[in-house]
C-alpha cells in the first residue's frame, strides 16, 4: 500500500507537535513495508530541500517566495489587513494541491491523510479546495479555528475554510475523544468511518529510571504562554518556593521570558531557569534529571509531551481539561488539576515533593500505562487495521 500523509512542519522543521508524530508514524509504516509519502506547504524552508528521503520516507517540501523577503512579506501583510491576499493564497493553494494531484498520479497513491491543521485557513476568505480522487483521511489534531477560538477570536471565515476543507474528506481519524467530540460539534460531519487513533511514543523513548531523591527540580514542556499553563505554575512555584528553600523550576520551550519571569517573585527568580527551544535529546535527559514535571494547560487536542514523560517514568502534574484524562487517570498514574487553581496546583507540587513513596508508585504506573497503550508497536496496529480497511473499502 502507498500512503500519503500532508504535513507543513515535518522534522527537522523547528516546531513540534504533529511533525514530531507524523514522522514517528511514517517511519514506523515503512518498516512495515509501506510505500510512504510526506508533502507540505512551507512558509519558510530553513535552507531544507525540496526533495529528501530519509529512513525510507520519501518528503516533499513546497515553497512559493511570495512573501520572501522584507519587502514582499509586508506588502502582503498590507493586502491581509485589507482582505486582499486571496489571490496569492489561493495560487499557493492551487500550486499544492496540483502537485499532491500529480503525485498521487505518478506515485499510485492509496491513501491520502491531510490534517485538520490546514496552513492556508487563516490567511484569506473563501479559499477553494481541491477534491483528490482517492480515500482521503482527515487526521485531527487541533484546526485553525479551533486555536482561533481558544484566543477567544470568533473568526466565521476561518471556521468557513475550515468546513469547506474538512467536506473533502471521506474517513475520519481524531487524536483523542476530546478532539472528535470538538468536530462533531462545531462543524457539519459526513465521514464514511470515524475512529479515535492516539497519537504515539517510540518504543525506544521508553526508560523507566527512578527520579533521584535529591533531585529537586520541577519541569515545564511547552510554549511560555498563559494557555500553555506555564504562567499559572509560576504562580504556585512561588507558593511552593517559600516552603521548599531547595525548590528549582526548568522550563522548556519558547516565548516570552520577561512576560514570563514577572509571574516570579523576585526572591525566587534565581531558582527559575529558562532553557528555551531545546532538541529531543536534549529534552529527555532533562526529563530523566527532574524529579517530576507539571503542565497546568487550559487545553490539548492530545498531549504528547505529556506521554514522554510518562514514558521515562516521571510523575506529572497536568490538566484535568479538554484531552488530560484521556491519558492520566488522577492519583493513579499521574494528577489532574484546573489550571485556574493555583492553590490546587502548589499542593500537588508539595505533595509529590514529600511523598517518595507515592512518586515512585505514580512513576511506575505512568510508565506502564505508556509501554502498555500508548507505544508506536501499539498505535501502529490500530493504524494499519484502519487503512486496510479504508482501502478495501
Amino acid at each position: 500500500m502507498n500512503i500519503l500523509f500532508y504535513c507543513s512542519e515535518y522534522p527537522p522543521f523547528p516546531t513540534g507537535g504533529i511533525g514530531s508524530v507524523t514522522k514517528i508514524v511514517a517511519e514506523a509504516l515503512v518498516q512495515r513495508g509501506y510505500s510512504i509519502f510526506v508533502v507540505g506547504y512551507y512558509e519558510r524552508l530553513y535552507n531544507l530541500p525540496f526533495y529528501s528521503q530519509v529512513n525510507g520516507v520519501n518528503i516533499y517540501r513546497l515553497h512559493k517566495s511570495y512573501c520572501d523577503g522584507k519587502i514582499k512579506s509586508v506588502i502582503f501583510k498590507i493586502l491581509y489587513k485589507l482582505k486582499l491576499s486571496k489571490f496569492i493564497v489561493q495560487k499557493e493553494v492551487n500550486y499544492t494541491e496540483c502537485f499532491i494531484a500529480d503525485l498521487i498520479k505518478k506515485e499510485k497513491i492509496d491513501i491520502f491523510e491531510i490534517t485538520d491543521y490546514y496552513y492556508f485557513n487563516g490567511r484569506a476568505k473563501n479559499l477553494k479546495y481541491k477534491k483528490f480522487t482517492i480515500p482521503t483521511v482527515l487526521r485531527i489534531h487541533g484546526c485553525y479555528s479551533f486555536i482561533q477560538a481558544l484566543k477567544g477570536i470568533d473568526d466565521f471565515q476561518t471556521k468557513k475554510n475550515d468546513q469547506c476543507h474538512f467536506e473533502r474528506c471521506d474517513y475520519l481519524s481524531a487524536v483523542s475523544q476530546y478532539a472528535m467530540n470538538y468536530i462533531k460539534e462545531n462543524y457539519i460531519t459526513h465521514f464514511i468511518k470515524e475512529v479515535i487513533i492516539y497519537n504515539p511514543v517510540e518504543d525506544s523513548f521508553l526508560n523507566l529510571s527512578k527520579s533521584s531523591e535529591s533531585s529537586n527540580v520541577i519541569l515545564f514542556i511547552g510554549k511560555l504562554t498563559e494557555t500553555k499553563g506555564c504562567y499559572s505554575l509560576l504562580k504556585a512555584f512561588n507558593i511552593c518556593a517559600a516552603i521548599n528553600s531547595d525548590l528549582e523550576l526548568h522550563l522548556i520551550g519558547k516565548g516570552n521570558i520577561d512576560e514570563a519571569r514577572f509571574y516570579i517573585n523576585p526572591e525566587y527568580r534565581n531558582r527559575v531557569k529558562f532553557l528555551g527551544f531545546c532538541s529531543r535529546e536534549t529534552i529527555s535527559g532533562e526529563i530523566d534529571k527532574c524529579a517530576f514535571a507539571c503542565i497546568p494547560s487550559y487545553f490539548e487536542t492530545f498531549g504528547m509531551v505529556a506521554l514522554e514523560i510518562m514514558a521515562r517514568g516521571r510523575a506529572l502534574i497536568y490538566t484535568e481539561r479538554t484531552s488530560g484524562k484521556e491519558i492520566i487517570e488522577d492519583g493513579i498514574d499521574g494528577f489532574v488539576v484546573n489550571p485556574e487553581d493555583i492553590s490546587q496546583i502548589a499542593n500537588k507540587i508539595n505533595i509529590l515533593v514529600s511523598n517518595l513513596s507515592l512518586r515512585r508508585k505514580i512513576e511506575q504506573n505512568a510508565y506502564m500505562k505508556v509501554q502498555n497503550k500508548f507505544t508506536v508497536s501499539r498505535i501502529v496496529d490500530k493504524m494499519e487495521n484502519f487503512y486496510m480497511s479504508v482501502y478495501e473499502k
